[in-house]
């Protein structure tokens, strides 16, 4: 695929030698990079130009359109919304580039971009390549969560529905068949229990342990005392140059062979090429999430990356 010539052809012109960490082990890449206090300022754009040695991933580089629902009571404030409550315009903008995750125990200090409940949002992935359907998973999209105790029935966030388009106007979704969650009857009152575990094919059901900054502790689920629990993985990090299929990454990974065109049904038509992804939060989706609640900003969006991709030739 796309993503290995890519990496191959700037080794070759950069003339350098890297050894990518791929999680299960716990050295460092080779890199003639050496990261800097001052790298926690910079852009993504502006810390990716600067190393030469991080591996050219595919991400979401511009923002469409959207529809903001509301955020929380608790939550409308000018660091989240505007004077009616919605999400501010500019946070759109946080769901570009690389994940800046932290693992299950915190959130992290990493930008993502709120919709708000019942809102939605349009990105666009880099458009010198495209998504295609290839062999196992296509594209992951990441959010900005973490487990109270890093139970796995504790997970703090809003999940979503996720489309995907190839011109930004045909939208597919995830087949019904393959999304599951469990409903709570009276959604007016408190859920304290967010039971996750009978979640699938929805955004936002995992912490997020990339890190295109640093390196982040490895961390799986495991049996503790009966209750599912993220636990370190005893000497294995996730390298803030990580790629698609190293383990350990977080975040939901999607197969556009699992789409229907939401017009007809339609599967994902062979040879499709996926540039445009929509994260959809809304109130019918009822697992872990309280809409009562007046914290809630609604589903985010922390970053998207492809899996298998191509070039697009400039279409």
């Amino acid at each position: 695929m796309n993503k290995s010539r890519r990496f191959i052809e700037t080794v070759l012109t950069a003339g350098l030698f890297l050894s990518l960490l791929s999680c299960g082990s716990d050295g460092g890449p080779s890199s003639p990079y050496v990261p800097v206090p001052d790298d926690e300022e910079k852009t993504w754009q502006e810390l990716l130009a600067d190393d030469p040695s991080y591996p050219p991933n595919v991400y979401l580089t511009e923002f469409i359109e959207w529809s903001p629902g509301l955020v929380g009571l608790s939550r409308q404030n000018p660091d989240y919304s505007d004077s009616e409550g919605r999400p501010l315009a500019e946070l759109t903008l946080d769901a570009l580039g690389p994940p800046e995750g932290s693992g299950a125990a915190t959130s992290g200090n990493g930008k993502t971009c709120p919709v708000g409940i019942n809102g939605w949002a349009v990105w666009k992935f880099d458009p010198d390549y495209v998504i295609v359907d290839g062999p196992g998973n296509d594209f992951i999209t990441f959010t900005k969560t973490f487990a109270w105790g890093r139970a796995a029935d504790s997970l703090c966030n809003e999940l979503a529905f996720v489309e995907v388009s190839e011109d930004g106007t045909t939208w597919y979704e995830l087949d019904p068949a393959k999304i599951s969650y469990d409903t709570n009857p009276q959604p007016e009152t408190d859920n304290d229990n967010y039971v996750y575990a009978n979640v699938s094919g929805l955004h936002g059901n995992a912490p997020t342990w990339a890190n295109f900054r640093t390196d982040v502790q490895a961390e799986e689920l495991s049996d503790v005392n009966g209750t599912m629990k993220w636990i370190d993985v005893v000497g294995v990090s996730v390298s803030r140059y990580f790629s698609p299929d190293d383990d350990y990454l977080g975040g939901i990974a999607f197969d556009l062979a699992d789409f229907i065109s939401k017009d007809d049904s339609s599967p994902w038509p062979a040879g499709g090429k996926m540039r445009y992804l929509k994260i959809i939060d809304s109130s019918d989706i009822l697992d872990g999430q309280d809409y009562a609640k007046d914290w809630c900003l609604g589903a985010n969006l922390m970053s998207a990356m492809g899996i298998n991709t191509e070039p697009s030739g400039g279409s």
